[in-house]
């Protein structure tokens, strides 16, 4: 199976000696759609496109993509998947005040348990696409392989830029 994922090589956490875009270091430190923080997990996307669009969705600004690095991953098939309606059924039942409480509490449990190398749900952004969330403390992480790993910038007309 394949997964993409884009991260901002420039920022001092990338810059840092010792740095692993497949550590899932992000997610020891904020919750996010399906992790309660001190879960490491690894945000990626079933194609580079979505990745893209993801990516851009969590920016102030459109503008604020530049470059960035865009690394494709191939890993073991051991997936669990969430279906639209799962998504749907933990969307609806969560608190008003709270709409990802559920989706983060599933996260969590999926990651503690271990139950599978990588997590698959509908995209937020773009429901016929799907997120793969990978869990860096499943036993078949060590089998992560970087088959590709290139420096990209979006066409102007998806940030705001100037025309090409």
């Amino acid at each position: 199976m394949r997964a993409w994922r884009i991260y901002p090589h420039s920022a001092p956490y990338a810059r840092a000696p010792g740095f692993d875009p497949l550590d899932g270091a992000g997610g020891r430190v904020a919750a996010n759609r399906w992790n309660e923080p001190g879960h490491p997990v690894l945000y990626a996307a079933a194609n580079a496109s979505l990745a893209a669009l993801e990516t851009i969705a969590h920016l102030v600004q459109p503008s604020d993509f530049g470059e960035r690095t865009l690394i494709e991953i191939d890993l073991p098939d051991d997936v669990e998947t969430v279906s639209a309606e799962q998504l749907l059924r933990l969307r609806e039942d969560a608190p008003g005040d709270d709409p990802e409480l559920l989706t983060r509490e599933y996260g969590t449990a999926w990651l503690r348990e271990k139950r599978s190398l990588a997590l698959l749900a509908p995209s937020f952004v773009m429901p016929y696409d799907l997120n793969v969330l990978i869990n860096p403390l499943h036993p078949k992480a060590e089998r992560l392989e970087v088959i590709r790993q290139e420096r990209v910038r979006l066409d102007a007309r998806l940030t705001g830029g100037r025309q090409p």
